[in-house]
């Protein structure tokens, strides 16, 4: 069996070599804000307003804005400086489509490849996940950041052993902006109590068929969980041209 490289953290696979620690930190906080809704599309990212509210001074907000125009968060517009990028579905179906084919195959590879220490990160993930509020029930900040962080590194985990870092890579980057548009069209506050509970199940049943190495059933489990999200967000694209 391949012994498969190992990846970083999701969160570290953006990082700059040689980054300011004042500038990541700012990055950071500004990444967040924009991925969560906090910061809304299309919003103006005023020099003073940013300093003020992020407590920073102007290289490195510069430098924080640069790696997030980099990255598609923030777009660049010409004199009038910075603003938060814009949504819209046909921007959402592409990333969907592409990411839907990167991360099936990502899956598979991961099931071939994989070895003890990567069902082991599996478990613990998966078991790290269930110590967080189920989705919809944690209206405080801090624990809904918390359960978004361990969602992500339980799919991470899944993936870890694809052999490809730039697969790993595009795949956070994507998961990134994916994140952005559930996260401003379908609140956690939305979801029902019973959806919460298949959304647990879901990530219950994926574990089991990919750390079993049943790739037919770990690839259709997930092509559903995501379907669900992305569908989600599609009906709420329809009720936004309707009203």
């Amino acid at each position: 069996m391949i012994n498969p490289q190992r990846f970083d953290h999701p969160a570290q696979m953006q990082a700059d070599p040689q980054p300011t620690t004042l500038a990541v930190k700012v990055y950071e906080e500004l990444r967040q804000d924009i991925r969560s809704g906090s910061l809304a599309p299309g919003q103006p990212l005023r020099t003073e307003w940013l300093k003020t509210h992020y407590q920073t001074g102007v290289s490195p907000l510069r430098e924080a804005l640069a790696r997030l125009a980099a990255e598609y968060f923030v777009t660049a517009e010409g004199k009038r400086g910075f603003q938060v990028s814009e949504i819209s579905e046909t921007d959402f179906d592409q990333l969907v489509d592409v990411r839907q084919d990167l991360e099936a195959r990502a899956l598979e590879r991961s099931i071939a490849n994989g070895n003890d220490d990567w069902e082991a990160e599996i478990v613990a993930s998966y078991h790290k996940l269930t110590r967080t509020t189920p989705p919809g029930l944690d209206h405080e900040p801090a624990g809904d950041e918390e359960r978004e962080l361990r969602h992500r590194l339980f799919h991470h985990a899944l993936l870890s052993a694809c052999g490809s870092r730039w697969q790993m890579r595009f795949l956070d980057h994507l998961t990134s902006h994916i994140e952005r548009y559930r996260r401003i069209k379908t609140p956690r506050s939305g979801i029902s109590n019973k959806a919460a509970r298949e959304i647990e199940e879901e990530h219950r049943l994926l574990m089991d068929s990919t750390i079993n190495r049943n790739t037919t059933e770990a690839l259709t489990i997930l092509g559903e969980h995501r379907h669900r999200t992305y569908s989600a967000i599609k009906e709420r694209f329809a009720e936004d041209r309707e009203t």
